[in-house]
């Protein structure tokens, strides 16, 4: 990591809106009302107060629904897009490109222990699993074993 002194998420958020807003040519307001259409109560005094550092905190439903109006996934508007320190929390800062890899569920903090290890690599969504290949329900087209098996077994890919 560089020698930046280390963002926080909602700075990196406050600045990603406001490079992104900007891009679609949007207005405060326009944001506002975008937000509004997805059911968040929003308007152009909330992003002015988010984007010069006034508010202290967006909420999940928000940055979810900022997200979806400026077109980005959340990771993006959550994490720099460069690799700088990030504070994770108030006391642990990480390189944004770690953070970025936990976010997204493909790597675990570093220093996370083995055993931690195993629940971060096994607490992913089944889908997830079958698109990675890591594993295959029994008795789908993929399984080489006799139908019939319990609804729910899965067995390790070959």
């Amino acid at each position: 990591m560089s020698h930046t002194p280390p963002v926080g998420p909602v700075p990196t958020i406050a600045q990603r809106v406001n490079v992104l807003r900007r891009r679609k040519g949007w207005s405060a307001d326009d944001l506002g009302n975008a937000l509004k259409a997805e059911g968040v109560k929003w308007d152009r005094f909330t992003t002015a107060s988010l984007e010069k550092g006034k508010r202290q905190n967006v909420t999940v439903t928000e940055l979810l629904a900022l997200a979806k109006v400026l077109d980005v996934a959340p990771t993006n508007l959550l994490v720099p897009l460069d690799d700088e320190p990030y504070l994770v929390t108030p006391e642990y800062a990480e390189s944004a490109d770690r953070v970025r890899e936990w976010v997204r569920g493909t790597k675990p903090l570093p220093g996370t222990s083995a055993e931690a290890q195993r629940t971060f690599y096994a607490e992913v969504a089944m889908a997830d699993i079958q698109r990675r290949g890591h594993i295959v329900p029994l008795g789908t087209a993929h399984d080489d074993t006799p139908q019939g098996g319990t609804s729910g077994e899965h067995r390790e890919a070959t």
